[in-house]
């Protein structure tokens, strides 16, 4: 399992004062997320990005979400669904199973009622365009564990300013509260 991200910050973001950052709401770019080389949701475009595209995702929740599940995963519950803000119906659902974890994308015939991440399954969902692909517990958290932390470190090498925004706080209490 892999994750990849791109960051599109412009470069007033670059300079942004902590109030600036913190109003701001979030960091976007592209993420992506591969199972075994061959399954992936999200996408990260070609380099060099085009001047007039800019990234679509929220990456700042996408690494608030991926952290937050793996830190539940590692300790108090084997199932953890995550919803991809930019999708009504699109979900990443994570079952543990002893030393594995079994990653799916599924499809949610209705958004209303439901949060960002939810600890049971959804009544009313249907199999996304692959399921259940296995992976090593270890190595789930650890790639979310690495992969984070090299995104936090991307955006502090940008702006020493985010070294102090609630939603980076939030993510690095995560990161640092998963069990491996």
């Amino acid at each position: 399992m892999k994750i990849n991200y791109l960051i599109t910050l412009d470069s007033e973001e670059s300079v942004a004062t902590l109030d600036e950052l913190e109003n701001g709401g979030s960091v976007s770019g592209y993420f992506e997320l591969v199972c075994n080389e061959e399954y992936s949701y999200g996408c990260i475009p070609y380099l060099p990005i085009p001047a007039d595209l800019q990234g679509l995702d929220l990456l700042s929740r996408w690494f608030e979400q991926i952290s937050e599940a793996a830190m539940i995963i590692s300790k108090t519950s084997d199932f953890v669904i995550i919803n991809d803000i930019e999708s009504f119906n699109s979900w990443i659902e994570i079952q543990r199973s002893g030393e594995q974890v079994f990653i799916s994308h599924i499809i949610s015939e209705k958004k209303v009622g439901h949060g960002a991440i939810l600890l049971k399954p959804l009544n009313d969902c249907i199999d996304g365009r692959w399921v259940k692909q296995s992976v090593e517990v270890n190595v789930f958290l650890k790639e979310v564990i690495d992969k984070t932390r090299a995104f936090i470190d991307e955006l502090f090498a940008r702006n020493k300013n985010f070294l102090n925004v609630s939603w980076v706080g939030k993510i690095m209490n995560n990161i640092n509260n998963i069990e491996i």
